[in-house]
């Protein structure tokens, strides 16, 4: 049966939220904050086995408000509030759909993706941003539901197209090698961990898929969306 709850303690309304491909984790923001929130729900065994309940605290785990990225082309100074958040099926990354910040980027959104792990411990780490094209704005960000290769990533972008980008890994557990850049990328300072637990008080109690990239050079720079990894 279906229960509902409030939670008095946060500052606002829930803006977006995505479930842990296993469910046992639910991460969210609130409108107004540039923070992620996790809540963890357990499994349960014993006498408690077939209940549904989660933490009594939320915690925060990453703080969106500025984070400094290295590119190719220097140190991308980026923050704001999230718009929307997916987590890609095999659990290994998290993108969030920024809204636009006028004190960085020139207020144009930008998508942040992050290194995923839900155990044994929990992590959450940057790894890249995806920019569109000048004039363009993501709308809406989903992630295909069986992609053997990684996690591909499509994105509907203002100007009406449709960009389907593939993040390619080995194990989220591993540093991301970029066959571009050469080198392993270090996660930008701020956003990396846990912050501190907000009580939540209530008032109730193996086949490729059809567009895999053929090989070839990667597309120009000035018709497709940005990636940074």
């Amino acid at each position: 049966m279906w229960t509902c709850e409030r939670w008095p303690t946060l500052s606002g309304r829930c803006q977006t939220g995505c479930w842990s491909p296993d469910g046992n984790r639910l991460l969210f923001t609130v409108l107004g904050e540039p923070l992620i929130y996790s809540l963890s729900f357990p499994e349960r065994c014993g006498e408690g086995k077939g209940r549904v309940g989660g933490a009594k605290s939320a915690t925060i785990v990453a703080d969106l408000s500025e984070t400094t990225l290295h590119t190719p082309d220097g140190e991308e100074r980026l923050g704001g509030e999230a718009h929307s958040m997916v987590w890609d099926p095999s659990g290994e990354r998290l993108a969030v759909l920024m809204k636009g910040n006028p004190r960085v980027q020139n207020g144009k959104p930008v998508i942040l993706l992050f290194r995923t792990r839900n155990s044994p411990v929990f992590e959450l780490l940057p790894c890249g941003i995806i920019q569109g094209e000048p004039g363009a704005q993501a709308q809406l960000i989903t992630f295909h539901p069986s992609f053997n290769k990684g996690a591909l990533l499509s994105v509907c972008w203002s100007t009406g197209r449709i960009a389907h980008i593939p993040l390619y890994f080995v194990n989220a557990q591993f540093p991301r090698f970029s066959p571009v850049l050469g080198r392993t990328q270090e996660p930008p300072a701020g956003g990396g961990g846990s912050v501190h637990d907000l009580p939540l008080f209530t008032e109730t109690s193996p086949i490729s898929a059809p567009w895999d990239p053929l090989p070839g050079p990667p597309p120009s720079r000035s018709h497709s969306p940005h990636s940074h990894f």
